[in-house]
């Protein structure tokens, strides 16, 4: 890290600290430990198999720069919470045994990792190194939406696949962590209502499949109608339907989320807000083909976590795409951002956040 960013990145996450010490004092069931801070990492997250891919532009290796930069800010490693690999079990309360089973052919994943020679690769391999890191992640999403609900915020350095259907997977997502979380969280709280935001450069369509027609969750989605996946069919399905086209800049993006967020979550006044994060809005992402710069995701961020945290709503953050090099330290600077300005004692007026 080149001299003067790491004092700079070491300023920014001070306030965690007093977070910490705000969330322990508070007492009760809802205290913060000490030792913690609802910010979960696996260092399973990462992917590689063989090395094949870095013949695709997911980038199997963010979560673990993320997490080194938040650390290189200042975080200690010890306060992450480190999530279990999600079950069967949890998989099926949204995904077919077929799906699942057809994950043991390597040619089914090779198809959905959108990676040809993968196919030709014993099915273990690719088990330890690519769904077994997604299997980390989607736990650690449904981790992500507990600690939510019980400290009023958390963040999840992986996740927002949002493209896994109940039968089938797709743009190198696996498994749909997302509707996963929700029916978890619906198996002891069923009357919890949720809103997910989606603003990852993609439409979120696996999402908005597996939960149509569940009055409980809405979703809110803006996305590049010009790319991937054009699923006229899940559109059906999303409450909040934004479409923008390729090109779209901080100024037209930020006015639409501003006009148009606070709106839907004072109409669908949500338990929960599960934020599907991408960075591949980024003006150099090779995919996302939109153009909000670096200082815009991060007003997007701050934006969307003060409208949650400013309703007293608990917020999940999840990160979803990102394709660029770049994004990792995008997230990193973010979160740096949210935790000095938006979940500072201060603002956030205590400790748990359940409404």
């Amino acid at each position: 890290m080149e001299a003067g960013r790491g004092s700079r990145m070491a300023a920014v996450f001070v306030p965690i600290l007093a977070l910490i010490a705000h969330a322990t004092a508070s007492g009760g069931t809802d205290a913060m430990p000490t030792d913690k801070i609802p910010i979960v990492f696996s260092p399973r997250y990462d992917m590689g198999v063989l090395g094949i891919e870095r013949f695709h532009p997911f980038d199997a290796g963010k979560p673990g720069r993320v997490h080194r930069l938040l650390v290189e800010g200042g975080i200690d490693p010890g306060r992450f919470f480190i999530p279990e690999k999600v079950s069967d079990k949890d998989l099926l309360l949204v995904h077919t045994p077929g799906y699942l089973s057809s994950l043991g052919r390597s040619a089914a994943v090779a198809t959905i990792a959108e990676l040809p020679v993968a196919a030709l690769i014993p099915n273990a391999f690719l088990r330890r190194g690519l769904l077994d890191p997604m299997r980390y992640a989607t736990g650690g999403t449904v981790l992500g939406a507990n600690l939510a609900l019980r400290y009023g915020w958390a963040i999840n350095l992986s996740g927002g696949y949002h493209h896994a259907k109940a039968d089938t997977g797709g743009g190198f997502c696996f498994f749909a962590d997302i509707p996963v979380a929700v029916n978890k969280l619906w198996e002891d709280k069923a009357e919890l209502k949720v809103l997910v935001v989606d603003l990852d450069a993609h439409q979120g369509n696996g999402t908005a499949s597996i939960l149509s027609g569940d009055g409980r969750v809405h979703l809110f989605d803006i996305y590049n109608r010009d790319i991937y996946p054009r699923d006229g069919e899940a559109r059906r399905h999303v409450a909040y339907d934004h479409p923008v086209g390729s090109g779209t800049g901080d100024a037209e993006y930020l006015a639409l989320l501003r006009r148009e967020l606070p709106r839907a979550v004072e109409e669908t006044d949500p338990d929960l807000i599960i934020y599907n994060a991408g960075t591949d809005i980024f003006e150099r992402d090779p995919l996302g083909g939109m153009a909000v710069t670096d200082r815009g995701i991060i007003a997007r961020d701050e934006f969307v976590f003060r409208t949650a945290i400013g309703r007293h709503i608990p917020i999940l953050m999840v990160l979803s795409g990102g394709y660029t090099m770049e994004s990792a330290g995008i997230i990193a600077r973010s979160i740096g951002n949210l935790i000095g300005k938006v979940l500072s004692p201060d603002t956030t007026g205590r400790a748990g956040g359940g409404n």
